[in-house]
């Protein structure tokens, strides 16, 4: 079984998953650390309970003083360069004996998704990691899109708006998962000990389609007239090469790429062999996705949502709107 993990460290606490997985892994009776080089933001997020430490992410004396005495690191977020790999060094240095890069959302199992340039540093400290196992530990846990954070962003479908961009045919399936789900997971590889070392977990809440929960939110807001906007993946496949050529880093390539990684029609985005069952995760209803689909039919959509949904119209086909 090895060594007990308690003492846990969550890196990004103040982003969109991690205080759901702070919050689980207190709930969970592990003793939480936040690192964080925000300390008064941290602070007003997470209230007075958590413990937070406030870190320099550039030095290597502040990052080792942080972490000495922590059995696990988890990293929220996007997980960026250089930090991530020098929590990785600063990690070892401190004895840490568990590192979960960031590494929800897409599955980079995949060689055509690692060869995306939105996960390109999920890919390097993927590597970094496994050329280190022989003095830290690593699991990595796969989500698909985070259902709420995407319905946030009004992305697959935009419930406030009442409408959708479907990409071909709309019957592509895919997993996806809840955060509160991916936290779940979370606390469930740390209580696994060494079974879960060196690892990756699938976990899902559903598996679904476009026209599935399309079906779902004219159920939800049976009133409401619906916009679906047609859009080719094969097209979105072209014209992402050449908008690369142009500027690689921009908004518009992202865009098109995070939905390609979902919706491209060479890319399996159901987790056949996934990790519910052994982490002791269940799966939601019909009955409870509508649930959440209402729940975000008068949610405020957030800006970056706005942003994506209007690079993706423009992409789209145009016409043939229901």
């Amino acid at each position: 079984m090895g060594l007990k993990i308690k003492k846990v460290a969550v890196a990004g606490p103040n982003g969109n998953t991690g205080p759901t997985v702070i919050k689980t892994l207190v709930a969970s009776g592990f003793e939480v650390t936040a690192v964080t080089r925000f300390l008064a933001k941290t602070r007003d997020l997470l209230g007075p309970d958590i413990d937070i430490i406030e870190v320099d992410y550039l030095s290597q004396d502040s990052l080792v003083s942080a972490l000495r005495g922590i059995d696990a690191v988890v990293v929220c977020g996007v997980g960026m360069l250089p930090e991530q790999t020098n929590l990785i060094d600063a990690a070892i240095a401190a004895g840490v004996r568990r590192f979960l890069a960031a590494s929800f959302d897409t599955d980079i199992s995949n060689p055509v998704r690692r060869s995306f340039p939105f996960v390109k540093n999920k890919v390097i400290v993927e590597e970094y990691l496994k050329s280190r196992e022989s003095v830290i530990s690593h699991t990595s846990i796969r989500t698909g899109p985070l259902l709420d954070y995407v319905l946030s962003l009004g992305a697959i479908i935009n419930m406030r708006e009442h409408s959708m961009t479907r990409f071909d045919d709309g019957e592509k399936r895919f997993s996806t998962a809840t955060i509160q789900t991916a936290s779940e997971a979370v606390a469930a590889v740390l209580r696994m000990g060494k079974e879960a070392e060196n690892r990756e977990f699938w976990v899902h809440d559903i598996v679904t389609s476009q026209n599935e929960l399309l079906k779902w939110g004219k159920e939800v807001i049976p009133d409401a007239d619906w916009t679906v906007t047609p859009a080719s993946t094969e097209d979105m496949a072209k014209k992402v090469v050449e908008a690369s050529k142009v500027d690689p880093e921009s908004r518009m390539v992202d865009t098109m790429f995070k939905a390609l990684a979902i919706f491209g029609k060479e890319l399996n985005s159901v987790f056949e062999e996934a990790s519910n069952e052994v982490l002791g995760i269940g799966m939601m209803g019909e009955s409870e996705v509508k649930e959440m689909l209402r729940s975000f039919a008068g949610a405020v959509q957030s800006s970056a949502g706005e942003r994506d949904a209007a690079t993706i119209n423009k992409l789209s086909s145009s016409g043939n709107e229901e």
